[in-house]
C-alpha cells in the first residue's frame, strides 16, 4: 500500500474564522510559552466541537491525521492517505 501525506497549517487567522477562539481573556484554547513548549488548558466543549469540525473536513477527503502540534502562529496538522498503485494514482 503506498500513501500521500500533506501537512496542513492553520494560522491564528484561520482558526478564528472557524470559531476557534484563541484568547486568554475568553477562552484559551492553547497557550505556548516563550520558550516555545505549547499545551492546552481551559477548553470548553463548544471549542473542542470547533476544532473537530475543522480537522474533519480532512478526514471527509479521506485523510487521516497523524499529528497535531501546537506552536506560537497556529497549528501544524500532519496527514496521510492511501493511494492506489495504478495508471494514474487513483486514491481509494
Amino acid at each position: 500500500m503506498q500513501f500521500e501525506y500533506k501537512v496542513k497549517i492553520f494560522s491564528m487567522k484561520d482558526l478564528n474564522e472557524k470559531g476557534i477562539v484563541v484568547d486568554s481573556e475568553n477562552n484559551i484554547v492553547y497557550a505556548c510559552r516563550t520558550d516555545g513548549a505549547c499545551e492546552m488548558h481551559d477548553v470548553k466543549m463548544e471549542q473542542l466541537d470547533n476544532l473537530s469540525s475543522v480537522l474533519n473536513v480532512m478526514g471527509e477527503e479521506g485523510w487521516e491525521l497523524v499529528q497535531l502540534v501546537f506552536h506560537q502562529s497556529g497549528i501544524v496538522s500532519f496527514w496521510k492517505r492511501s493511494i492506489k498503485k495504478g495508471n494514474n494514482n487513483t486514491r481509494i
